[in-house]
């Protein structure tokens, strides 16, 4: 009998350890240069995850490629991008759910030229980025309105370092650029449009791979997110001094911006936008407009031969923790 419950206890234990093994794994989180992702160094550096309780492990990637594909062979549990390039990453068969959307694009994404005449250029090169369907999502939006498509052009991917490379040697003479390359180059080309010019078209976000959702214990997702959210509140509030601020930021990533001093940051800073608390709640709810942004890519996808299905965009979300922690006072 006492064998039996030295037994129980031992296995109590192990079960325990376990448990804890597992709370204390980090998450893993990749991101791209844009400012927007900038409370991600926030809240590493002010100290909110810790506060919280759960330990995060930030790595910066310099372009999308490189993101989908570390978050596809399991290097990362999240990934913070377009919400439209989510949905590009899935339709081609990466094991993700899109879990949040955290801002919206004023600006950061740019159709810029050598010339101002869209016309002039059919039938040539556009240099886009690889795995970027949230890029191509905003070109085809400006396409369109000058009555062109897609079809229209030869689609030329790289980097974005490559592509401001090109644009400045005129091959292709047109890109579709991002921050901090975008902010580099809008003084030196024409810009034919932007994110700011089609509101909500782009907007960024995180999206998980399925594994790490099913391993990572929903109370770690809530306490990221709410840590997240601490991080864009220090932000939004903006009483903190530029010099601070640029401090937090990594400088692996954010090379440009802080080569470019504090105008540079000013300029990429107000070319997103984050949402309240209340807005972010209503996007994410039932029929929403995060539900709506990504029915809207499938069937752009779709209709473009991206994709061959179109599935319900209900499906490609999975965005419980972060409206929990939305609404966590």
């Amino acid at each position: 009998m006492q064998w039996c419950c030295a037994v129980r206890k031992l296995l109590i234990i192990v079960a325990v350890l376990a448990a804890a093994a597992v709370e204390a794994k980090p998450i893993r989180v990749g991101y791209l240069p844009d400012i927007g992702f900038s409370p991600l160094n926030v809240a590493q550096a002010q100290g909110f995850w810790k506060e919280l309780g759960v330990e995060v492990a930030l790595t910066p990637y310099a372009d999308s490629a490189s993101l989908s594909k570390a978050l596809v062979e399991g290097d990362l549990d999240l990934a913070g991008d377009l919400t439209g390039n989510f949905v590009g990453w899935a339709m081609a068969g990466a094991a993700i759910k899109l879990t949040a959307e955290t801002h919206t694009s004023n600006g950061s994404v740019k159709i810029l030229a050598r010339g101002a005449d869209i016309q002039s250029y059919k039938g040539q090169a556009i240099g886009v980025g690889a795995e970027e369907v949230g890029s191509l999502f905003l070109l085809a939006r400006y396409l369109n309105a000058k009555g062109l498509q897609l079809a229209d052009f030869k689609l030329q991917e790289s980097s974005p370092a490559a592509r401001l490379a090109g644009l400045r040697k005129g091959q292709p003479a047109v890109a579709v650029l991002p921050d901090p390359q975008a902010n580099m180059a809008r003084r030196d080309y024409t810009l034919l449009a932007d994110s700011a010019t089609y509101p909500g078209v782009v907007t960024m976000g995180f999206a998980a791979s399925k594994s790490a959702l099913a391993s990572i214990p929903d109370e770690q997702w809530l306490r990221f997110y709410r840590g997240w959210l601490k991080a864009v509140n220090w932000v939004r509030a903006g009483n903190f001094k530029w010099a601070d601020y640029r401090a937090v930021l990594d400088p692996k990533i954010h090379v440009g911006l802080l080569a470019d001093g504090d105008a540079a940051a000013m300029d990429m800073f107000n070319s997103i936008k984050f949402p309240s608390n209340a807005e972010a709640a209503k996007r994410h709810g039932q029929l929403g407009g995060l539900e709506y942004h990504v029915r809207a890519v499938l069937r752009f996808m779709r209709e473009n031969g991206l994709a061959k299905s179109e599935p319900e965009a209900r499906n490609l979300i999975q965005s419980t923790a972060f409206e929990k922690a939305l609404a966590t006072r």
